[in-house]
């Protein structure tokens, strides 16, 4: 069985003709599904779901962005420098009920 994805066949070693009996496959993992039918000489299929395909158009956001905000490192170490940074439980508190919320609401 060959494989092309988007014009490129394989890592340039020779094809090996093989005689196969099994019957046709359907195999899900994850996101991606993929089913083959030897008999029929056709090639696998891919189908990314929407989920998969709107997790890697965030990927592709974030990995533009700066995993670290500079400027808030700055203001925080200024302010445990000069004693002024206050820890706020209540706001610590509402946060995790916030998360824990949001992931309720998507089945986590």
């Amino acid at each position: 069985m060959a494989s092309s994805i988007n014009g490129f066949s394989g890592n340039g070693a020779g094809s090996v003709e093989t005689q196969r009996t099994t019957q046709p496959a359907t195999r899900t993992t994850g996101a991606v599904t993929t089913s083959s039918n030897p008999q029929s000489g056709s090639a696998d299929q891919v189908q990314i779901t929407s989920t998969a395909s709107r997790l890697a158009a965030l990927g592709q956001t974030l990995s533009g962005l700066s995993p670290i905000d500079s400027g808030k490192v700055a203001r925080v170490s200024q302010a445990l420098a000069d004693g002024s940074y206050t820890i706020s439980a209540d706001a610590i508190a509402s946060g995790l009920m916030q998360s824990d919320n949001a992931l309720a609401q998507i089945g986590w």
